[in-house]
């Protein structure tokens, strides 16, 4: 049985304020929420929002228990296996559809400032296995997904003010 798409930045009820959180409507990103319990999202160009939106997408606690269990991936199970999807491989999938199976079995997808909740393309990047884990960056030097929004929203002002100042 297959069931309708589902809006989860709508859909998905949340115990927490969210009053506080910044408007990214006039900005090139989006939220997706990952959580109703926690404060958790993914950050997404708007331009990949609408498809990922139509799916329930939820946070993955990566690492293995040796210091790196602050890592936060979004994902989601499809199939009857439940297997896992991560929207940093789907987005990647999308923007680049011409690799074949070898490449996508070769590559992993890294995320290029160790942020992984930044999901917008400009993010994300085709790796190896082993420089993927040459780049992995160690508990605290990854800028919070918080400062990140803030420089979205920096530059989606200055670009608005340059805008304004153009002569049409």
């Amino acid at each position: 049985m297959m069931q309708a798409p589902v809006n989860v930045s709508d859909a998905r009820a949340v115990a927490f304020d969210m009053s506080a959180l910044p408007d990214l409507s006039f900005t090139p990103c989006r939220r997706i929420w990952l959580s109703h319990r926690e404060p958790i999202f993914m950050l997404v160009d708007a331009v990949d929002y609408a498809w990922l939106a139509e799916s329930m997408w939820n946070v993955w606690h990566a690492g293995n228990g040796r210091g790196d269990r602050w890592m936060l991936y979004a994902k989601r199970n499809v199939g009857p296996g439940r297997s896992t999807v991560r929207a940093h491989r789907e987005i990647m999938i999308a923007a680049d559809p011409g690799r074949d199976d070898a490449f996508l079995s070769a590559h992993v997808v890294d995320h290029i400032n160790g942020q992984t909740l930044d999901n917008r393309r400009c993010n994300l990047r085709w790796a190896t296995k082993r420089d993927n884990a040459i780049s992995r960056r160690t508990r605290g030097t990854a800028p919070t997904l918080e400062s990140i929004v803030q420089r979205v929203i920096a530059d989606a002002l200055a670009a608005a003010a340059q805008l304004e100042e153009m002569p049409f």
